[in-house]
């Protein structure tokens, strides 16, 4: 059994709030667990620090929405029938026309500050643990306090001005303020800095924990965009990225010789990975087993036939942006293993797919809105089934049915290397070591030298980064970071993106403020009302 199915069990016993607000303690968390014990046990203390763990699945399944649709890398269009309309929330998301009301926003929101409150509750009870050495709880606190961390960092980047609530209460209800993006800023990096050399050692047995390479990623990502974020500190900035990533570099991790086997079903065994969101086959969405369901959000009803799968009646919705496909080179193999293009074969008959429209199944890289279909007041309308090419980066099992095995690995090192290259590049670092950086991943991906740059630009590594980390919930930060967040990659659709220096920063949502009153809205967004 898999270290991280032995988690997903553990995890099932003991929910300790997960599924509560830290920002509206009005339930009793422990109505079922002894709560002034519990954490007395071998397997209590695994259940507490592999809860925590299993919120970073919240990440994979929640933001790839919020952050790559958000970017320039994908697109959630209404497909010919109605499909994936849902109120226009998937329009919003690419035209940048967002409210507190749009569904994923207040999703996301909500992942977020369930999880931190996850973390709260099982720090506390660490703590008080009689079971552990002084040593070993350090260690295990020290763990969750990452994924914590973690969190609070993607609440940061997305929302900016949020609570910051790092304790946990059982009863008292908690109604904290808004604390400004720098205040935030500055704990996360002292906070970072007190765990970084205490958190688990990076090794095969800590997989799915947050490590020091993890602590040490995290560091170096938020000196990366602190300028974009638009707070200040007492270092060089992109000095302190070279550092951080540099330590990463020092701590064992390889990049995998084939770049594929990072989207392995079994890819639990990369040497590339820093961070994971560890998925099971096994998992079922209760209990807080959430479900990897990728295949069903990006696959035609009928892909199945063609691949090879047991997973029917996939829900055919999230599609790559066709001016992010066609970015990748044709002899990169990046896009054939990042994307499913092209006319679907039936692998009993031999022959082309035909949807239920009457068309032959063929992923085209274009998304055309059909004209007569579009939206009442808006240049948003439907596309036909078979558009836009769907990610395909993650390897399907052949008996795939409810939930992928495939973990999601947040962190990797390919993306540490083009970190590092970008902070060279900005802080006037060494421009020959960039190059050198930029080019290792290309040699990986090609598995050749004949495509190296001679010298690297800052566009080249936005580049390389597109190309290297198409679906993995790095496009809104980047395409900020690059200032190029308010250029859509699907300019056919001519569905503009508003502009405007607020929508860096997401809405927080209505329903966040109806559960605390406390909270302020972001600038440039409607006030919240009753």
């Amino acid at each position: 059994m898999k270290r991280k199915t032995i988690l997903s069990f553990l995890t099932g016993i003991c929910m300790l709030g997960g599924l509560t607000s830290c920002f509206n303690l009005d339930e009793t968390v422990y109505d079922k667990l002894p709560a002034e014990t519990f954490g007395q046990t071998e397997v209590e203390i695994n259940a507490l620090v592999g809860n925590a763990h299993n919120t970073m699945k919240r990440f994979a399944t929640t933001f790839m929405h919020t952050s790559e649709c958000a970017g320039s890398m994908a697109v959630v269009p209404t497909r010919l029938g109605g499909d994936w309309y849902d109120g226009g929330q998937y329009a919003e998301m690419y035209m940048h026309s967002w409210t507190g009301m749009t569904l994923r926003i207040r999703d996301s929101w909500d992942a977020a500050t369930e999880s931190i409150a996850t973390c709260n509750a099982a720090i506390d009870l660490l703590q008080n643990t009689t079971i552990l050495s002084d040593i070993d709880k350090e260690k295990k606190i020290a763990d969750v306090r990452g994924v914590r961390a973690f969190w609070i960092y993607v609440m940061m980047d997305y929302w900016g001005n949020i609570p910051l609530l790092v304790e946990y209460s059982a009863t008292d209800k908690v109604y904290p303020n808004n604390s400004s993006r720098q205040t935030v800023f500055d704990w996360l990096t002292t906070e970072l800095n007190e765990i970084k050399d205490i958190c688990p050692t990076v090794s095969t047995a800590n997989y799915g924990s947050f490590t020091q390479g993890a602590a040490y990623t995290l560091l170096a990502k938020l000196y990366l965009n602190a300028e974009a974020w638009g707070v200040t500190t007492s270092e060089n900035n992109y000095q302190k990225v070279v550092e951080y990533c540099d330590k990463v570099m020092s701590l064992g991790y390889t990049l995998e010789p084939n770049w594929k086997d990072n989207f392995s079903v079994n890819n639990q065994n990369s040497k590339e990975a820093i961070l994971a969101a560890t998925f099971s086959s096994a998992d079922t969405g209760s209990d807080g087993n959430i479900k990897w369901e990728l295949h069903n959000n990006t696959l035609h009803y009928k892909d199945y036939l063609a691949l090879g799968i047991d997973a029917a009646n996939t829900w055919n919705g999230i599609c790559a942006q066709p001016d992010y496909v066609k970015l990748f080179p044709e002899d990169d193999p990046r896009r054939e293993g990042s994307f499913l293009i092209g006319m679907m074969i039936d692998q009993t008959t031999g022959e082309p797919v035909i949807t239920d429209h009457g068309y032959e199944l063929n992923h085209t890289v274009d998304v055309t809105i059909i004209p007569g279909t579009e939206y009442a007041g808006s240049n948003w309308g439907a596309v036909n089934q078979h558009d836009g090419a769907r990610c395909f980066k993650w390897e399907f099992a052949t008996d795939l049915t409810t939930s992928m095995e495939n973990d999601f690995h947040i962190f990797r090192l390919a993306d540490v290397y083009l970190m590092k290259a970008e902070a060279l590049l900005r802080g006037g670092g060494n421009a020959g070591e960039a190059t050198t950086l930029v080019n290792a991943i290309r040699e990986r991906a090609y598995g050749n030298s004949d495509h190296d740059y001679s010298s690297v630009s800052l566009a080249d590594v936005q580049l390389e980064r597109r190309l290297e980390l198409a679906w993995e919930c790095h496009s809104r930060q980047d395409d900020i970071r690059f200032g190029c967040y308010d250029q859509g990659m699907w300019p056919e659709s001519n569905c503009a993106r508003l502009t405007g220096e607020h929508l860096k920063l997401m809405p927080i949502s209505q329903d966040a403020w109806q559960l605390n009153p406390n909270l302020t809205q972001n600038p440039g967004y409607a006030a919240f009302s009753n």
